[in-house]
């Protein structure tokens, strides 16, 4: 074996006499290592070459078995911020951090294995700047980031919720929805944007999209260096000698290898993919499908019943709390995770936590997992043909296989794909806010002062800028939402009879027919489109008047739902129906719709010298599905609502997000909670309150 070793070796040694086989040859060098010992007399030419491929990572950590010129170079890819961690930076990343330390902004699109986190945490650890802005995709990416910088013991304080109250040296890791909530906008020295190429096509939804240029350009506005990361960009959409043009490097150094096999002609994908995942697979796979609906039924299908005993808890917990039919708990409890958009945060942690365990091996995804959290694993499986009913495109599929392979683990990944491979083509991003392309949307464009727009952006905002129904100031507060939907609302408000408009000009409590009037004035102004999803006015106010009455009890609502099912849906359909409703609708587009139809109402209301509305007590209610607001809150922790709800039961409390989260960590520690909690309660606890606090311990579940 010595002896094919060394072959291997003088041969890769070779391709490097000519530049242009580096590539070829890390990547030889990187399957030499996924088969490769890690001792025996060869060390020294594996740590010499890895040196010469600029993979510090995998070279020996006792620098003492190294030459003196090549733990020089270890060192140097050592930033001293990382040492504690041990961290040693690859060739490419150590260039992203010089030049960013150097003063200089970067956008940088790299493979998704690249470590471009670690470099957030190596400036962070540096101190060099006061304060940090992080703009995150989603609120699971909040709590992963959160998580980890905790786990770093920055000395920041880290803000992830508008409500908290900054100090002197403050990490911001916001949605860009939550940074907008922010007023005023706070002191920037240096912020980041994950995932910029959302800023352009890569975001489909017109709001979250308009809302992340708004904050890129807030952020701008501030004069801050910054880092935007993202992968399989090719190009911006900007003249080569922009500013930004000239801060975007792009790289193709990926630390990791990764297979792709073509299965797309296999007409039996379920009975192969058993065979591949009961017979080839080496190590976790994660299993891509098109819905929650195929995740729910593929889920079940690969079963394998040999659960571990931690994990059929978990399962029987859901099973208990949130329905036995529902196929996330019965898939679970055949050893078989499930990451889909309807679960509840706290789920979808404890699905990647129990993946990252390795307590189960199988983890079956939407494309929410991409978006949501950063988890990779040794085999990825591309099982359905079409996303959203399209056929995956390029750029969705590289970032599928980038999840194949992780540096310093799995070596190799391997991708096996059913559906057809589309061909390579070149993906560019363009921030429409500063192009102010065709692109832009007019909730994007209405931000801008007059003599920043174009002569093209002043023609297509003609009508919303000639008409006098709605103020430009009214239509900026309500960031993101289109300006024409807000003329349409205060057109019918202006048009309304003295006891219809009197119905929308209300606080605190309103009666049933006034917020009945609310709701179907924001339903049918405010929301259009493929945002209705399915829903109307008459449907949201009684799932509303369901969820005030259940009080959390998730399988209670089931019941209720269950009389108006579609045809061919199972209790489990339902189930996520549910969930999604109380996630989509009543954490995010009821209180936009009803904040916006509430400054809409009041400019009017002047106008026609009425009562202006406060909505806001009836938003609070919603955004906490009727419940003591820190436990929706808690849930985007990693806790769920009814450990949450067990907790308020035991004295949980708090006038801030701070106060509770402290009390929460004291609760953790205290006997007394915690033999009032089940097992799995207190898996869930533990688990967040040491993302909350570096010196929390793990706590073993006891009984």
């Amino acid at each position: 074996m010595a002896t094919e070793d060394f072959a291997a070796l003088r041969e890769i040694s070779n391709m490097l006499l000519t530049d242009e086989n580096e590539q070829e040859a890390r990547d030889r060098f990187i399957r030499f290592l996924d088969q490769y010992s890690g001792t025996g007399s060869l060390s020294v030419i594996v740590d010499s070459l890895a040196a010469r491929l600029g993979l510090f990572p995998y070279m020996s950590p006792n620098l003492e078995e190294i030459s003196d010129a090549e733990a020089l170079t270890v060192a140097y890819h050592s930033p001293e911020s990382l040492k504690k961690q041990g961290f040693t930076f690859h060739a490419e990343q150590q260039k992203i951090y010089e030049q960013l330390m150097d003063g200089r902004s970067v956008i940088l699109s790299a493979p998704t294995s690249f470590g471009k986190s670690a470099i957030v945490d190596a400036l962070v650890l540096s101190g060099k700047w006061a304060n940090f802005v992080i703009i995150v995709p989603t609120i699971s990416l909040i709590d992963e980031t959160r998580r980890r910088l905790v786990a770093l013991d920055t000395g920041y304080t880290i803000v992830s919720h508008p409500s908290q109250k900054p100090t002197l040296k403050n990490i911001f890791v916001l949605t860009q929805e939550r940074f907008l909530e922010l007023d005023p906008v706070p002191s920037v020295d240096f912020f980041i944007i994950d995932e910029f190429y959302k800023l352009g096509d890569g975001e489909t939804d017109e709001k979250r999209r308009s809302n992340l240029n708004i904050a890129w350009r807030l952020l701008r506005m501030t004069g801050a260096q910054y880092y935007l990361l993202g992968p399989n960009i090719d190009a911006l959409k900007f003249d080569s000698d922009s500013e930004l043009s000239k801060s975007f490097i792009t790289s193709d150094f990926n630390p990791v290898v990764v297979d792709v096999e073509d299965r797309s002609h296999i007409e039996d994908r379920l009975s192969d993919m058993k065979t591949f995942l009961d017979e080839q697979a080496d190590g976790p796979s994660l299993i891509f499908v098109s819905s929650p609906g195929r995740a729910n039924d593929i889920a079940f299908e690969l079963g394998t019943g040999a659960a571990d005993p931690l994990v059929i808890e978990i399962a029987d917990w859901i099973a208990e709390h949130y329905d036995p039919e529902w196929f996330v708990a019965r898939a679970l409890r055949r050893g078989v995770g499930t990451h889909t958009g309807p679960m509840p945060r706290s789920l979808q942690r404890a699905m990647v936590r129990l993946f990252a365990m390795e307590k189960i091996d199988r983890l079956v995804c939407t494309t929410t997992l991409i978006e949501g959290v950063n988890t990779v694993a040794r085999n990825v499986v591309i099982y359905d043909k079409k996303i959203d009913r399209k056929p995956i495109d390029f750029f969705t599929f590289s970032n599928i296989r980038g999840r194949a392979g992780r540096m310093l683990k799995h070596f190799v990944g391997r991708v096996v794909s059913y559906a057809d491979q589309p061909e390579p083509e070149v993906s560019t991003v363009d921030l429409p806010i500063e192009s102010q392309s065709p692109a832009a949307s007019l909730a994007t464009l209405i931000q801008l002062d007059s003599a920043e727009l174009t002569e093209e952006s002043v023609e297509r905002l003609r009508h919303v800028l000639d008409q006098d129904a709605l103020s430009v100031q009214t239509m900026r507060q309500n960031r993101g939402l289109d300006p024409m939907l807000q003329i349409g609302a205060a057109r019918r408000m202006r048009e309304a009879k003295p006891g219809d408009f009197r119905n929308l000009s209300w606080s605190g409590i309103p009666t049933r027919e006034q917020f009945a009037a609310v709701v179907s004035l924001g339903y049918d102004q405010l929301i259009i489109g493929r945002d209705r999803s399915g829903e109307n006015a008459r449907s949201i106010l009684a799932k509303l008047n369901a969820a005030r009455t259940a009080q959390g009890d998730v399988q209670a609502l089931v019941d209720a739902a269950l009389p108006y099912m579609r045809r061919g849906q199972t209790r489990s359909n339902v189930v996520d129906d549910v969930l999604s409703f109380q996630r989509n609708w009543m954490g995010f587009k009821i209180p936009s719709m009803l904040r916006a139809a509430s400054s809409i109402q009041r400019e009017v209301a002047q106008d026609r010298d009425e009562r202006v509305s406060n909505y806001e007590y009836v938003i609070r209610e919603i955004e906490s599905l009727y419940l003591p607001s820190f436990i929706a809150e808690l849930e985007d922790y990693g806790l769920p609502i009814p450990v949450g709800v067990k907790l308020a039961n035991l004295g949980l409390h708090g006038e801030s997000i701070e106060d509770i989260v402290a009390m929460l960590v004291r609760m953790a520690r205290d006997q007394r909670v915690l033999s009032t909690l089940t097992k799995v309660d207190r898996w869930f606890l533990s688990d967040v309150a040491s993302g909350l606090k570096k010196e929390m311990p793990t706590i073993a579940p006891a009984g």
